[in-house]
Order: C-alpha cells, then structure tokens, then sequence
C-alpha cells in the first residue's frame, strides 16, 4: 500500500482540479463523480463503482469511517490526505466524516435496463425536476418499491450530482438514472408493453382507485409546472393525489412514495409480486 500523498494547501492545483467536479459540465467531461459520506460511499463500493481516489482528513473521521479509508486504501485505490481546511474546500458539503471518493461515472441508458420477466415492470419518469435532492429522494424510493430504473427527461438535475447521490443514501448505485429524450422513453415504453400514467394534482382518477398492478411508468412533473403537454398526450391515462388541504400538490418524492407503494400494495394483494 503507498503512503497517501500529502497536500496542505488549498491552493493545489489538484484541490482546484477537484473543485471544479461540482459543476455539472465538469464532472461529464471528465467522466467523474464526487462521493460523500461513509455509508454512500460504501454503497458505491458494494456496487462495484470503480474508485479513482480517496481523499482523507484523519482529523475529521471517525472510527468507523476511518476503517473504511484504511479498507479503500488497502485495495490500491490511491490517496490523498489533507488537513480540515483543505478538506472543507474541497467537500461538497460540511459534515461529510472527512472522507471523499473520486470515482467513474457509469452513463446509463435505456438499452441497459432489463425489464424483468417474473413480475410486472415498474419505471419511474420525471420531468424538469430540477432539485438534485429531490431526484436523490426519488431514486431512494424507487430502490425501495422494486422499480427498475428512474428516467430523467427535460432539463432536470443531474443524476451525478454529489447532492443527489447523498439524498439517495446510495440508492444511486443500485437503481439506473437515465437521462433520456422524452420522445426516445415513451417509444421504449411503449414497444415493452408498459402502460405510462401521468401523475396530476387534479384531472385524473384517484391515486387508490386505478388499477397499477400491470407493466407500469409513472411520470412525475416539476412541482410548479406539473407534467407537460407534450408528456401526457404520450401517456395512456392520468393518476390524481387530491388535496384537501391548502396546498395544490404534493412534493415529487413525496407523490413518487405514495404511488409507487401503492403499486406494491395492489401487487401483493393481486399475488403479482414475484420479489
């Protein structure tokens, strides 16, 4: 195992190189994300996320989170160590235990989601979602209910956000994100036999009378637009949340839990859940 290699300054040009990987442009161009947290970054590791580097403030860790470090390191990932300061320029966020992973970044698409074959399909789209925790929270859910991949269309967040990789408390690794053209995922939807609904505050039946125990997409707007025109003249019915409150909606990850565990719920009831 080498010996980590030392930097003090926060004038690096490697701490400024690193930096650089919060913008969205960076991180594609050098095919890299940025990973945070011990238990996310386990989860990245578990997934078999190649690791490029590690960085490491001993000052900041944990026990626990420095035997993950030393575990990192004893597989040759090689690594950085850095007092707090640097390691604060260079976090994404604070609290992160001191320990921050560089590693590649897989770009799923929708050739590479396998539909199973035992139960029905379960896929989850969003539109414009822009809030990179949102998606994060989204994906974490999807993970729970059994869905099979998380589609991103329009100009949403970035599935590579360090952000949305946290929120998703590693949810990331295991459920694909894709980014795709709406026109392209409607068209692979539907050659697979899945019926898409479009979740509406308003508009459709409620969320528990329709029946969501088939091969199912669920599409879910921005909360401030809703889902588009052009989304739901694509979909072959619509899902309502009604809100009897003050509020006209809910939150995405919110509404993404409520009709992705219904969907569990009238699957077990129907026997279709093969998990």
């Amino acid at each position: 195992m080498r010996p980590p290699l030392q930097i003090t300054s926060a004038a690096n040009p490697r701490v400024k190189a690193l930096v650089r990987l919060r913008g969205r442009r960076e991180r594609r161009e050098q095919g890299l994300i940025l990973v945070e947290e011990p238990l996310v970054i386990r989860r990245a590791l578990d997934a078999g996320v190649p690791a490029v580097e590690v960085w490491a403030c001993p000052q900041q860790m944990a026990t626990a989170t420095a035997a993950l470090y030393a575990e990192i390191a004893a597989a040759g990932v090689p690594t950085v160590a850095v007092p707090p300061q640097v390691m604060d320029k260079v976090a994404y966020r604070t609290g992160g235990e001191g320990l921050l992973l560089v590693a590649r970044r897989h770009e799923a698409v929708l050739a590479d989601v396998a539909l199973p074959a035992d139960r029905p399909a379960l896929v989850v789209v969003l539109e414009n979602v822009e809030k990179p925790g949102n998606l994060g929270a989204v994906l974490r859910i999807a993970d729970g209910a059994g869905a099979q991949a998380v589609v991103c269309t329009g100009e949403g967040a970035d599935p590579g956000n360090p952000n949305c990789l946290r929120a998703s408390r590693g949810a990331a690794f295991a459920v694909p994100a894709i980014e795709a053209p709406l026109a392209e995922t409607a068209a692979w939807l539907t050659d697979r036999g899945v019926t898409i609904l479009a979740a509406t505050p308003d508009g459709g039946r409620p969320w528990d009378e329709v029946d969501l125990t088939g091969p199912l997409a669920l599409v879910l707007g921005a909360e401030h637009d809703g889902v588009s025109a052009a989304w739901l003249a694509a979909t072959q019915g619509r899902v309502a949340i009604p809100m009897a409150g003050t509020g006209d909606s809910l939150n995405v990850a919110a509404s993404a839990a409520v009709l992705l565990y219904e969907a569990v719920r009238q699957r077990r009831a129907a026997g279709r859940d093969a998990r």
